[in-house]
């Protein structure tokens, strides 16, 4: 049988240092092309980010609200395919089977209708600064679901928490039935791919509110609680290759979901919570105390440090010190009355009043 169309969405904006990398490893799979649609929804971009999409033939869609998570919205609302696959700008899939074998997936078990990859991993001669994000994301993060993405121990992890359902050679499921505290898993990036038509008739809201977007796992878990991960299916990730931009990322969501709680705080932290049980939205208000103490980060760094045998780890504690400190300086600002506008990753761009 002919396989099932595959959308492909990928945002950009000014993306065009990495998408080559990541529209040449989608030309490089050994799934059929022709069953491949590449969505590009685009916030504006002033560079050769639409001659890039342009020479891989990609449908260009523009995004005028600039933000990534409403460009990835219209990507899921104008996709084709029976099946959806999320890839940021700057991921690059490893393995030219990781589509192939994602689909083999579904036709293997219908109760399945989410797959995503083995976890990230790190470009040669880039810095430690993106490992650290590959890994953990943010020292916020770290301290709320302190579960590695690093491609080496994802798998891993998961099967130490969660209740497998069926292993082979080529990939291991979850049964998350029961389950109360789901891990965090985002779709919208990734390489993650889901069966869109089980999405939309479900959850019909989702075709219409952008910021239910990466909750998308935990809406489907309430219907079909499996997940598939493909084994030795890492993505190469070129999140940050300087500290500052990485400054930059973590301050962006920090004033999200301080300032911007209806809007793209719903797409962040405070929507994902709604989906965790009452303790874990109570680990939040710890995170200032735990960065704080001294004590408490130090002995992660010390773990980090002797587990993975780098002692670059130790970034972690003034990260923490620095993630903190804008929490507080901000909510403060907040309580005074102070509100900036909604801004994208590029600082000098603000984003279109949301609805």
């Amino acid at each position: 049988m002919s396989p099932p169309l595959i959308s492909i969405i990928i945002a950009t904006f000014n993306s065009e240092k990495t998408l080559p990398m990541a529209l040449a490893s989608i030309k490089k799979q050994i799934f059929p092309q022709e069953k491949l649609e590449v969505l590009v929804l685009d916030g504006g971009s002033t560079d050769k980010t639409l001659m890039i999409a342009s020479r891989f033939n990609c449908r260009i869609i523009e995004n005028p609200r600039t933000e990534p998570i409403y460009g990835k919205f219209l990507g899921y609302l104008s996709a084709r395919g029976r099946h959806v696959m999320y890839l940021d700008s700057d991921e690059e899939l490893e393995n030219r089977e990781s589509l192939e074998k994602k689909m083999n997936v579904f036709s293997f078990d219908k109760k399945i209708k989410v797959v995503i990859g083995s976890g990230y991993k790190s470009p040669r001669n880039y810095p430690f600064i993106n490992h650290y994000i590959n890994e953990f994301g943010d020292p916020f993060t770290f301290f709320t679901y302190n579960l590695s993405k690093d491609t080496r121990f994802f798998i891993k992890t998961m099967k130490k928490r969660y209740p497998v359902a069926y292993e082979n050679r080529d990939f291991v499921s979850f049964n998350f039935a029961g389950i109360n505290n789901l891990p965090l898993i985002e779709l919208a990036a990734g390489g993650s791919m889901f069966d869109t038509r089980f999405l939309k008739i479900n959850f019909p809201k989702t075709l219409e509110k952008f910021e239910l977007l990466p909750h998308y796992f935990y809406l489907i878990c309430k219907k079909a609680p499996y997940l598939a991960m493909i084994k030795n299916d890492a993505l190469v990730h070129y999140s940050a290759d300087t500290i500052k931009k990485y400054l930059i990322k973590i301050l962006w969501r920090i004033k999200n979901n301080i300032y911007h709680v209806k809007t793209m705080g719903q797409s962040g932290f405070l929507g994902r919570e709604k989906y965790q049980p009452a303790p874990f939205r109570i680990k939040k208000f710890l995170f200032l105390p735990y960065s704080y103490s001294i004590v408490l980060p130090l002995a992660d760094c010390l773990y980090l440090s002797f587990s993975r045998k780098d002692f670059r780890y130790f970034a972690h504690f003034p990260l923490c010190l620095y993630t903190a400190t804008q929490i507080l300086f901000h909510f403060l600002l907040k309580t005074v009355g102070f509100k900036p506008e909604l801004r994208s990753y590029d600082e000098s761009k603000v984003v279109k009043k949301f609805p």
